[in-house]
């Protein structure tokens, strides 16, 4: 089990530096999206999504991003990708301790992905 969680956070950490790296035309070193949350509706995103993973409400979380995501506004992917990867930090015990697992997060993420049309064959097949 512990393989599976580790393969799969460095699944997480792989496609979001990816989406990064293709949608926002960075180098991939160290991908940083802040230039993107430049729009008012993606800064307050931002702010109630780190408000709620800091008060350890990550369910309440993914639940408020899939209901702000809007196809057509690739700010908001660029605070999805910032949610996921910092959801992706967190240790198995703090999933786990919010009713989370690494497998959700990657079905979130490749959820999120699909809304916006980036299909990336091989990259979600269940685990």
């Amino acid at each position: 089990m512990f393989m599976q969680q580790d393969w799969l956070m460095r699944q997480i950490e792989i496609m979001t530096k990816a989406i990064t790296q293709l949608l926002f035309g960075k180098d991939g070193k160290e991908c940083m999206i802040e230039e993107e949350f430049e729009q008012e509706q993606s800064v307050k995103l931002k702010k109630r999504l780190d408000d709620l993973l800091e008060e350890g409400q990550l369910g309440k979380a993914e639940d408020l991003l899939f209901f702000e995501l809007d196809e057509g506004d690739i700010s908001i992917l660029a605070v999805a990708v910032y949610f996921y990867q910092r959801a992706n930090i967190m240790t198995d015990e703090e999933l786990e301790a919010q009713g989370f697992t690494r497998s959700e997060l990657w079905e979130g993420l490749g959820e999120v992905v699909e809304r916006y049309g980036l299909l990336i064959p091989g990259f979600w097949d269940k685990p």
